[in-house]
Parts: C-alpha cells; structure tokens; sequence
C-alpha cells in the first residue's frame, strides 16, 4: 500500500485510548442515573463539591453530569470536532476545580481528578488530529 491509503487506513480506526475514555464516561453516566434512582441526597452532595458547586446542590446534579457524561463520550466515541472541544472545555473546567479544592483541603481525590483531566487533556491533544481530518474520504 502506499503512504496515502495507508494514513487513511489508520484515521479510519478509533484509538484505543479514545475508546477507554468514552467507555468510561458513558460507565459513569450510568453510575450517576443509578445513583439518582437509588441515593440522590448523597451523591448529589459528592458530585456537586467535585465540581465546586455547594453540597446542597440539588439532585439534579446528576443528570445534568451524567448528560455531560454521555455528551463526552458520544463526542470521542464519534470522534467528531464537537466532541474534542466539548471535552477538552469540560476537562479544563473540572480540572482547574479539582485544583482548587486540592490546596484548600489535600485530599486524594481531588489530586486523582486534576491528574485524570490532565492525562486525558494531553492525551487528546497528541491524538487531535483524529478528530479534525475530513470524514467525506
């Protein structure tokens, strides 16, 4: 094969890494609906403070992070331009969170979040030209 069809061969299959990531987003989703079914109070409060939002945010909260969830994964699944901007907007977001709440009070967590948002952040980036070459071809 030449060198053209072979780079078209390899943009037409969906990184691995891409999939993990969408596959977990859509698993979290899935946690976040069960979890509004079954203890919203309470995970409503988790989810809310991990996105720097008081803990007596409503239960709507979950559908809300689980549409976002959804959103994120169908976009990398996709592998569309929305998909890559809409993630990348989110990552930055909860990433910076998770920052702040990091030196405010050091939990494992938060630090686990913000190094999650960056790993994925420049994970995709490395990866971007998957999501903007043409899909006429």
């Amino acid at each position: 094969m030449k060198g053209k069809e072979m780079s078209l061969i390899k943009l037409n299959h969906k990184p691995v890494g891409v999939i993990l990531i969408s596959g977990f987003y859509a698993f979290g989703a899935i946690i976040l609906f069960f979890f509004f079914v079954t203890d919203p109070l309470y995970a409503s409060s988790l989810i809310a403070e991990r996105h720097g939002l008081p803990s007596t945010t409503g239960s709507w909260i979950l559908l809300l992070v689980g549409a976002i969830a959804l959103l994120i994964a169908w976009g990398l699944f996709s592998l569309s331009r929305w998909g890559f901007i809409f993630t990348q907007a989110y990552l930055v977001y909860f990433g910076v969170v998770s920052l702040f709440l990091s030196r405010e009070q050091f939990t494992t967590i938060e630090v686990g979040n913000f190094i999650w948002a960056l790993l994925v952040i420049f994970y995709l980036l490395l990866i971007r030209k998957q999501f903007f070459v043409s899909k006429l071809s």
